[in-house]
């Protein structure tokens, strides 16, 4: 048996739902509601502590680590194929998942932060704030969530990630140079561990993201919008979202306001 605990189609929680979805596995859908905080119940921490989604649960056995959970399902459900052959292009895979973690995730999630979650954290009673607060695991989120409610990101800062994801898009423009997708000629797990990133990029730096500078690139997003799997991804959406728009936190801070 295999269950997701995720939350809405995107960041990290895309990549594992894409994968799944690619694979045509069957699993359980378990929806953890980041806006309310589900993903520092103690049921949850739990299985994760570090309270973050998403995780697989595989007959009992609990993976953490979105691009981890990737290769976890290529390992073991190896049939649909989303790792290359050649031992080159797998290096390549690889190279630019590194980077899509180290270096495009933590941009894009800063602008995300900024942008998205501050009307919504700051909407947040004081008191209830702080409690909220005593029961997140990881002192790094709760650093992010203190300083996305003051809406203290420093232009420096923010400066910063614009930078880092120009630098990725222009290594996804070199790649894409001689090859459809981003570690050769096969589709591949590059695709579909960077897909959620550079979908929050068309929405949250739209100045950077055009034909001049992301031309191949706003090529591949586009053969990534249409493939099957992805549609099947965001159909599991509780807003409604779709490419080019995340409604989530906006619906939430009207409701709290």
């Amino acid at each position: 048996m295999l269950e997701l605990y995720h939350y809405e189609p995107y960041a990290n929680s895309m990549k594992c739902m894409v994968c799944l979805k690619e694979k045509g596995i069957d699993f359980v859908s378990r929806y953890v509601d980041i806006l309310k905080f589900e993903q520092h119940e103690p049921s949850f921490v739990a299985l994760n502590p570090n309270g973050q989604v998403p995780i697989l649960v595989h007959d009992g056995k609990v993976i953490v680590e979105s691009t981890v959970i990737n290769e976890y399902l290529e390992d073991v459900f190896p049939q649909v194929r989303l790792r290359p052959t050649d031992a080159y292009e797998r290096h390549r895979m690889r190279v630019i998942s590194k980077w899509n973690d180290e270096i495009l995730m933590p941009s894009v999630s800063m602008l995300g932060w900024h942008s998205r979650f501050h009307p919504f954290a700051k909407n947040i009673d004081e008191k209830e704030f702080q409690q909220r607060m005593r029961r997140v695991p990881l002192y790094e989120i709760r650093e992010k969530w203190e300083t996305t409610r003051k809406g203290a990101f420093t232009e420096a800062q923010l400066n910063e990630s614009r930078r880092k994801i120009r630098w990725m898009i222009a290594r996804m423009e070199e790649a894409l140079s001689d090859s459809k997708w981003l570690a050769g000629p096969e589709y591949s797990l590059a695709d579909i561990n960077t897909y959620p990133q550079i979908e929050g990029v068309t929405r949250l730096y739209k100045e950077f993201w055009n034909e001049k500078n992301a031309a191949r690139s706003i090529e591949w997003l586009a053969r990534m919008n249409e493939r099957p799997a992805v549609k099947a991804a965001f159909a599991l959406s509780r807003f409604s979202n779709a490419p080019g728009q995340a409604r989530d936190a906006d619906k939430t801070a009207r409701a709290t306001a």
